[in-house]
């Protein structure tokens, strides 16, 4: 059978600019994509377009949509937000003249605006569609399995009658309802996920936790987020001083816990980010640098003397870390966190029991150390430039991810044993977890892992 060969990729996304950590790497993913020669078409909810797609040529169909956030002044959005009519229609047209045999389409946030009916628009159309799991929505109406009442991951099967009744909502119960609601018509009405079968996961962890709620017959994708960082000599993070936490400061964060353990080992300790936890963790002494632009953030790691990732809930990716690694600064990161699965434990970094204080106080002994911290800086460093994430390695591995998928659905699957093979004989790729990557089949996932690796977390069906 003749090869094919991705010509076109629709991108999804609910931001039109960089909201979030998901529009982020859609827009980067677009961007890289194109300059790779492909035609790529960005549909988004969300207004203004960002300067940096219309400069990369790409083809941005901006709905200009109110987002959810703002249902108090805009009610429609809260119904557009399960099931987007308007989204729906254009992705029919904008797939009209296109050829699914050598188009894809990519379906990254679709909570705040979009919805996820323009992946079912696609499929009806004969499209493949791939989606990327930046989050737990796919599954867990909070999209995070955490309980925020008890400030603990969540063990209850989602959407199971005792999930439904629990209040775990950030906010309110009201709030818990709707997403309850969101949930449902996004399963029975807008059939996601049912209707997609490919996945790009971020981390071993995070498609362990969502496996169970995927189609049996899906595939898994493992592909690192993509991330601009320009290859320089290692920093000596021996000769820093400061520990820095990245991030909003929020309870789930564990930011109190590293603020903690800084104090009682008596350990400088920056927080660069803001939130509501911002006074009380200054009245531990520690310094908040408040929100900063992307180049004050790198250089803040730049002088960390080690990264602290103390989270207290799963996370899908955690990218502070990869750019922590790619300057040469280690991390001593929570072991819930999908960061866990990258760090090497005591040679690229440090791994601490998630919520446990008196462990992440002895991991920060360990980074008093100046060689200790040297030596785990340098490692963390080679393990990311080994396999960088950087946009023209990112996009290639995309494409070759986009080939076996359309290959896939065509009935060929000599594009997908080609790209496994690829991977598999790639230098080293089954000792290294940056490198390893490869097409899970659901259905023999589950014949394989009889849990989930969080804590007290089910994959069986409720």
């Amino acid at each position: 059978m003749m090869a094919l060969h991705v010509e076109s990729v629709v991108v999804l996304n609910d931001f039109c600019h960089a909201q979030g950590g998901a529009s982020r790497v859609a827009i980067d993913e677009a961007i890289a994509l194109r300059r790779l020669g492909v035609e790529v078409f960005f549909l988004g909810a969300v207004g203004p377009v960002c300067p940096e797609l219309r400069d990369a040529d790409v083809r941005v169909v901006c709905l200009n949509q109110p987002e959810l956030a703002n249902a108090v002044r805009h009610p429609v959005s809260a119904v557009r937000a399960m099931w987007n009519q308007v989204a729906y229609q254009m992705t029919r047209e904008l797939l009209a003249p296109l050829d699914p045999r050598r188009t894809i389409v990519h379906l990254h946030g679709y909570t705040k605006a979009l919805s996820t009916v323009p992946a079912l628009a696609a499929r009806r159309a004969g499209f493949p569609v791939i989606c990327t799991l930046h989050d737990f929505f796919a599954a867990c109406p909070n999209g995070a399995f955490y309980d925020y009442r008890r400030q603990a991951p969540c063990p209850l099967r989602a959407l199971s009658r005792e999930c439904i009744t629990t209040a775990c909502d950030k906010r309110h119960a009201a709030h818990k309802a709707y997403r309850v609601l969101r949930a449902g018509v996004q399963r029975t009405i807008a059939k996601f996920p049912s209707c997609v079968k490919h996945y790009i996961t971020l981390s071993r962890r995070s498609g362990e936790l969502l496996r169970s709620y995927l189609p049996p017959d899906a595939r898994l994708y493992p592909l690192a987020n993509i991330i601009d960082v320009e290859r320089a000599p290692p920093v000596d993070p021996g000769s820093n001083i400061d520990l820095k936490v990245v991030g909003r400061l929020d309870e789930e964060k564990g930011v109190m816990l590293a603020a903690r353990a800084a104090a009682a080992v008596r350990m400088p300790i920056v927080f660069v980010g803001d939130g509501p936890l911002r006074a009380r963790i200054e009245a531990t002494g520690a310094r908040v640098t408040g929100w900063l632009a992307a180049p004050e953030v790198q250089r803040e790691l730049e002088t960390a003397r080690c990264l602290v990732f103390p989270s207290l809930w799963y996370e899908t990716f955690g990218l502070v870390v990869t750019e922590a690694a790619a300057r040469g600064v280690p991390a001593i990161v929570s072991d819930i966190s999908a960061p866990a699965d990258r760090i090497s434990n005591a040679s690229s970094g440090w791994v601490f029991r998630s919520g446990d204080l008196d462990d992440l106080v002895a991991r920060m002994q360990i980074a008093r150390t100046d060689s200790a911290v040297r030596a785990a800086g340098q490692a963390t460093w080679r393990e990311y430039w080994d396999s960088p994430a950087d946009p023209a390695t990112h996009a290639r591995n995309l494409m070759s991810i986009y080939a076996a998928v359309v290959a896939c659905d065509s009935g060929d699957d000599s594009e997908n044993r080609a790209w496994e093979d690829s991977i598999s004989n790639n230098a080293d790729a089954s000792s290294n977890p940056r490198q390893s990557i490869n097409v899970v089949s659901v259905a023999k996932a589950r014949a394989r892992v009889s849990s989930c690796s969080g804590p007290n977390h089910p994959t069986a069906s409720a």
